[in-house]
């Protein structure tokens, strides 16, 4: 936590809330809000974390939690943040309206069985890819490197120069230690990988497995050239297993996955969006753009899509979308033909599931008659994949 509050981007003290028992001088309850940047299709949002949150045990079940949460609602509202993001104890927070969304801790288990035995002087067109430790010098190319993979997918992460700087620093994801390579082909940087646990260094959920954090490569070859490498790192660790990042849309993810990587179930961020109209009014570019090349390019007229709770009208003119505007409850079967309950319209906004995958969760999906197709259109089915925000 102080390597956070000392280092972290936008983090400050005062986004720390306290519970003192005045008798005793004692801190009974905290709980934290930790600021990052996401981002919706490449459209660059802010993110609300409810970080550390705990209560000492004796003074558990006296609504502590709830009176701080009032803090850090007020900061997420008042402070116009986009998302609020949740990485711990499931079910306690839906009471505030957060629902299981996005991939967290996910990644793909590659036996190191699977990968070929070749060697290098076997493989020519390896032999001139190098491996080396990276330095400052190589820091933009890695930024770039890791765009290129974001631009694959709906919802990331974004790390800006400051943060890369200080993850190079303390170079620690969690408990977990990294060292940060770079792939090098006739001078230039191909590809770059992060891989944790240095010889002697064991995090006890990850004791049998060489773990690679993060990583992100141009060309099969030096993909191929990556997972040779890991395959030697993880003999001479005497482990068995590679794990590796879960991004099935990255080049890596999908070479681990066709020699025969399993992608585990993982675990979801929990996700609230405290005002679904203004993130929709941010992300307008986006659902104008999905709207090229279909039958809907160039559509004028008026959507409604009620949420039980109030209405969003989405207005379109000529194929763009103008505004979104929440129109409050709506009583009349213009209004009430599609109702989507608030976190089914969530998942379907974050591109988690189809339309027809939310129906069959959920009865009280309910869409219009030749609507189906427009949300689809306007809210597809997308991979997301966040990497490491923290320092």
């Amino acid at each position: 936590m102080a390597r956070l509050l000392e280092n972290l981007p936008g983090f400050q003290r005062d986004m720390n809330y306290i519970i003192r028992d005045s008798t005793t001088g004692k801190i009974v309850a905290c709980i934290n809000s930790i600021p990052s940047t996401w981002a919706y299709d490449g459209i660059p949002l802010q993110n609300l974390e409810l970080g550390f949150v705990g209560t000492s045990e004796s003074y558990r079940n006296k609504g502590f939690i709830n009176y701080l949460y009032s803090y850090f609602d007020r900061l997420l509202t008042e402070g116009k943040y986009d998302f609020s993001s949740i990485q711990g104890i499931p079910y306690f927070y839906r009471k505030y309206g957060y629902d299981f969304v996005l991939p967290l801790i996910r990644n793909i288990a590659l036996p190191v069985r699977n990968i070929p035995e070749t060697k290098l002087e076997d493989s020519p067109f390896l032999l001139d890819i190098t491996i080396r430790h990276a330095d400052e010098d190589d820091q933009k190319v890695m930024m770039g490197l890791l765009q290129e993979e974001n631009q694959k997918l709906l919802i990331t992460s974004i790390r800006d120069e400051q943060l890369w700087k200080a993850q190079e620093r303390f170079k620690m994801n969690d408990s977990l230690s990294f060292e940060t390579m770079v792939l090098e082909r006739e001078g230039s940087v191909d590809g770059y990988f992060r891989i944790g646990g240095k010889e002697g260094e064991v995090d006890q959920f990850r004791i049998s497995s060489l773990v690679i954090d993060e990583g992100s490569f141009r060309s099969h070859d030096t993909a191929m050239r990556a997972l040779y490498h890991f395959r030697d790192e993880a003999k001479k660790r005497n482990e068995h297993t590679i794990e590796l990042p879960g991004n099935v849309r990255s080049n890596l993810g999908i070479l681990a996955l066709d020699y025969g990587g399993i992608l585990s179930p993982g675990w979801k961020y929990q996700i609230r969006i405290p005002d679904i109209a203004r993130l929709l009014n941010k992300i307008r570019p986006v659902l104008t753009r999905r709207l090229q090349g279909t039958m809907f390019e160039g559509m004028t007229r008026e959507i409604f899509i009620n949420t039980y709770r109030t209405c969003y009208k989405l207005s379109f003119q000529n194929g763009i979308l103008q505004s979104v505007e929440d129109i409050g409850m709506q009583k009349t079967d213009t209004y009430m033909e599609t109702r989507l309950p608030p976190l089914g319209f969530i998942r379907l906004i974050l591109g988690e599931f189809t339309v027809d995958e939310l129906k069959k969760q959920n009865v009280d999906f309910i869409v219009r008659r030749g609507q189906k197709t427009l949300l689809e259109t306007l809210f597809p089915k997308k991979e997301s994949y966040i990497y490491s925000y923290f320092c």
